[in-house]
């Protein structure tokens, strides 16, 4: 399953252009009518592929107490093309669809920059960790990847390797497994540091 939904409405992202947007929606299925929302998500996932600048959905089933709902993370490369799909009639007619098995509006986050390796599944908006306390974690998790990748590309890579091919492939080793391991594994380990507005609060869910 992949992409993400909108409600009724279209919903103005945050600048024109600029640098890559992450989008999350939080819906949470009326009873009995979980398969009715699984088949609309797949739907909006479907046409949002294929529009310009979409760089791939995630989605996470419900995982009760943290996750009453389908979470759908999808990515743009600019909040312009994120524009262009929302404000598309396609769009509308497929999130109106969407919207008679979701129980309330769903939840809509946007997120740009380091906090979306940071954002965990069952945590609102409000709960994005500070940005300073952002960058010392991802700082510790990216020094050690590129020390580890770019040694073991020195041994495995010949000698006459062009730099930016080695920088390429170390760059997107990094990425990749800052964000499918190392960012969520620091997340979890120093989740209390990294959100210590919550230490003496109740566990945050998402509401649609």
């Amino acid at each position: 399953m992949d992409n993400a939904s909108h409600s009724s409405g279209s919903e103005t992202p945050i600048n024109e252009g600029g640098p890559a947007v992450t989008k999350i929606v939080d819906r949470i299925p009326l009873p009995g009518k979980e398969r009715e929302l699984e088949h609309a998500i797949k739907a909006l996932i479907t046409a949002a592929l294929r529009y310009p600048g979409h760089l791939g959905v995630s989605v996470t089933r419900p995982a009760l107490p943290y996750q009453p709902g389908f979470r759908i993370v999808y990515r743009f490369d600019s909040c312009w093309h994120l524009k262009s799909w929302e404000e598309s009639n396609e769009q509308a007619r497929l999130v109106s669809d969407a919207n008679r098995y979701t129980q309330g509006e769903p939840q809509h986050t946007m997120l740009s920059g380091l906090e979306v390796w940071f954002t965990l599944p069952g945590h609102t908006p409000q709960s994005v960790p500070p940005r300073d306390r952002i960058a010392v974690v991802t700082w510790l998790g990216i020094f050690p990847l590129v020390y580890g990748f770019a040694t073991l590309a020195r041994i495995l890579l010949p000698a006459d390797t062009p730099a930016i091919f080695t920088i390429a492939v170390v760059t997107m080793l990094v990425v990749l497994a800052m964000t499918y391991v190392v960012g969520p594994l620091l997340t979890k380990l120093l989740g209390k540091w990294l959100r210590p507005s919550e230490r003496n609060g109740a566990e945050p869910t998402s509401r649609s």
